[in-house]
């Protein structure tokens, strides 16, 4: 393209080129081509428990996705020399995906994936004039004996990964990259794609592995004949920030990763240590329905009960293993445990007559739904909608079904947040829905007579919903939930 269609382009920038929101079925079929299957991106339960607290799409994907879209457009570069990508926020599965022109010179093109207003992946790219351009593409070495499918992801402690080397093979041929991301692989060929991707499995699967986060990619583009794995070196680590940077070179690449390898999650207490700091019969009186047992506080709290000689009633939405993993452990110290799935955005009644003839005396609502996520635009409906249902609705309901049923007398604890005052950016939804949760706490006694509740604004304390790239401090969470337990007696 010449300077004047250059300066002609730019007038007409930002372009956005196309729309997408990638399903379930979009991460197998990644899964299976780039041979990256962490949990984060094909596990929703185990994902949960991560840093990014759901299922998110690979970086790569939507890296490939994008030079795809580009190269069918009327704007494709003749050749790519050198790819530069950044990926500041995760994206979840159907989230609206935007990607956009956002600028042309000569040598270079910049695009941007956006969700709304948030840029969740940055690209730059190092063009090639006409008179430079090549259709030169890398082959597949021998036979392609050393193809991989997926595997578990290693787990290496973060001190152990300095001066880390290996190889990375490839999960398919290449001629699969050519059928998915067709026009992409005319532009820079499909083994090279394919060797973008195994950056995916380097990171996800190999190194850092199993907690990893993609941070960048820049790579240049090599004529190297032959495309017969990846070799990497991790050449610096950053303790304080959790950052690995790898050196990798092959399949007609040569270039640097960024990654971060977040913490483990935390684990609760077990219950043989609880059983130490509550009478045997402190809390005998109890029969505890603890929604959202599974994990969490809620795990924490029906450990307590158990601990102290009270019946608990576990409820889960999705955590079933979790749940009964929690029970187990409780029924091991002869405790009383009985686990149910319960979803509190559906109707009540329908769901407690799981609780197979047993009356609760006290409720601890630890319900909730995943928290911190990035959000399109500085306030979103849809959002609140999402937590009224779980924070004010789904109590709500919980407590007149129960007064329909009978109950009488019931305690009820509703943990409610600091962020109510505090505010946080990218919580205002969060905070009006527990500020709302709140209202209904201080009227449900005068609605509903009998019942009682506590109300208590909690800090920030150290549970998988508040896991981050780095390790911080919080609050004890076990003597907060003592404290809220004994004074429910």
């Amino acid at each position: 393209m010449t300077n004047d269609g250059v300066r002609l382009m730019q007038k007409q920038l930002p372009l956005t080129l196309s729309n997408r929101r990638f399903s379930f079925d979009d991460q197998k079929v990644f899964a299976r081509l780039s041979g990256d299957v962490n949990p984060i991106h094909v596990d929703p339960l185990t994902s949960r428990r991560s840093v990014v607290g759901a299922v998110v799409v690979h970086g790569i994907h939507t890296l490939l996705w994008s030079l795809d879209v580009l190269a069918k457009s009327e704007l494709k570069p003749a050749g790519v020399r050198l790819i530069d990508v950044r990926f500041p926020k995760a994206v979840y599965l159907e989230d609206e995906l935007k990607i956009t022109l956002q600028n042309r010179t000569v040598d270079e093109m910049n695009l941007e994936a956006t969700i709304g207003r948030r840029t969740v992946t940055s690209i730059r790219l190092g063009i090639l004039p006409v008179s430079d351009a090549r259709t030169v593409d890398i082959v597949d070495s021998g036979g392609l004996e050393a193809l991989i499918a997926g595997g578990e992801p290693r787990d290496p402690a973060f001190d152990t990964l300095p001066g880390t080397v290996g190889l990375v093979d490839f999960a398919v041929p290449a001629k699969e990259f050519a059928k998915e991301f067709p026009d992409a692989a005319k532009l820079i060929g499909a083994a090279r794609l394919r060797g973008v991707a195994a950056c995916s499995r380097l990171v996800g699967m190999d190194c850092p592995g199993l907690r990893s986060i993609f941070s960048r990619l820049s790579v240049a583009l090599t004529d190297e004949a032959l495309a017969s794995n990846l070799s990497y070196e991790v050449v610096k680590t950053d303790q304080r920030f959790r950052m690995v940077r790898i050196q990798f070179a092959g399949a007609g690449l040569q270039g640097r990763i960024e990654a971060f390898s977040p913490p483990s999650p935390p684990k609760q207490l077990a219950i043989t240590k609880i059983g130490g700091m509550v009478a045997s019969r402190e809390f005998a009186g109890q029969t505890a329905l603890v929604v959202g047992g599974s994990r969490g506080l809620g795990e924490l709290a029906a450990k307590v009960i158990a601990a102290g000689g009270g019946r608990v009633l576990i409820t889960y939405a999705v955590g079933q293993s979790d749940a009964e993993r929690v029970a187990d452990e409780i029924r091991a110290i002869g405790g009383h445990a009985h686990v149910f799935s319960y979803d509190v955005t559906k109707p009540a009644s329908e769901q407690l007559v799981r609780l197979a003839g047993a009356v609760p005396t006290h409720v601890y609502y630890f319900a909730t739904c995943r928290i911190s996520r990035p959000k399109g635009e500085a306030f979103e409906s849809d959002l609140l909608s999402q937590f009224m249902a779980f924070y004010v609705h789904g109590l709500f309901d919980l407590c007149r079904s129960l007064s329909e049923q009978g109950v009488k007398q019931l305690s009820i604890f509703y943990p409610s947040s600091v962020f109510v005052e505090e505010r946080p950016r990218d919580f205002t939804e969060y905070a009006m829905a527990k500020a709302a949760g709140e209202v209904l706490c201080a009227d449900i006694p005068r609605i509903m007579p009998g019942i009682r509740v506590l109300l208590r604004r909690l800090p920030r304390l150290l549970t998988d919903q508040t896991t981050s790239i780095t390790s911080q401090e919080f609050p004890q969470a076990i003597d907060l939930i003592l404290s809220v337990i004994r004074t429910m007696k």
